[in-house]
């Protein structure tokens, strides 16, 4: 994955406890704000699970870059999402995170805007009434048609490419997810998005496998590009 002309990069990492001794880089590697937003986490899955990511991203930044991992600074987005300090959003080299369960994925690309989400499949007692909030009209139809066994599933194949989106508009959630339309009846694709985000089709999805008890989407915008897939190895 050397080049990333025309393409993006998408890393998969395995945060299980049995795949978790290659994981165990120092934490000396991250920053001082990096290492006190994991204290902050009270459940210890949860902070061993931050901890790796941003160890793996920095690795991978390095190679990138061609820099130490402990050199890399970031800057900060008005909503908060990270980018190379000194660079402008979504200008140079683009990166983007996410992590949930068992599985961390760290996307790469240059000059676009760049979302990555995954999600695992999981009961909510409150899954209903958070698609009638965060579902448009037509979403909220589409899903309430499947048979039953297949709506779990479904929902998260909906939240990880709003979710995904949403990252890449560099708005997050506040972006409003119901205003954030996706279509799955074929390939995934935006079928609207709010006014200041432009159009919906110079926005492109890509759903990226990542195991049957996970959902994961990655979204850019522009022109499409090649989505490689890759399992991180330290």
């Amino acid at each position: 994955m050397a080049g990333l002309d025309g393409e993006i990069h998408v890393y998969r990492l395995s945060l299980s406890e049995e795949t978790s001794q290659p994981f165990r880089q120092t934490i000396d590697l991250l920053a001082p704000d990096e290492r006190e937003r994991a204290d902050r986490y009270r459940y210890a899955p949860a902070k061993r699970s931050f901890v790796r990511v941003r160890v793996a991203l920095r690795i991978l930044l390095s190679h990138y870059l061609g820099q130490t991992a402990e050199s890399i600074r970031f800057d900060l987005g008005a909503t908060g999402k990270p980018r190379l300090a000194g660079t402008a959003p979504d200008q140079g080299l683009v990166f983007n995170v996410s992590h949930s369960g068992d599985v961390g994925l760290i996307a790469f690309a240059k000059d676009t805007a760049l979302g990555v989400d995954v999600e695992r499949i999981r009961t909510m007692a409150y899954q209903d009434a958070m698609a009638e909030r965060c579902f448009s009209a037509g979403e909220l139809a589409c899903w309430k048609g499947l048979p039953e066994a297949h709506r779990e599933t479904a929902f998260f194949s909906f939240w990880s490419c709003k979710e995904a989106f949403v990252k890449a508009s560099g708005e997050g959630i506040a972006l409003g997810l119901n205003a954030c339309v996706v279509d799955l009846s074929d390939r995934p694709r935006m079928v609207s998005v709010p006014d200041r985000c432009g159009k919906a089709v110079d926005w492109r999805l890509t759903e990226i496998p990542a195991g049957d008890a996970h959902r994961a989407a990655v979204c850019h915008r522009g022109e499409p590009r090649s989505v490689q897939v890759a399992d991180y190895v330290p």
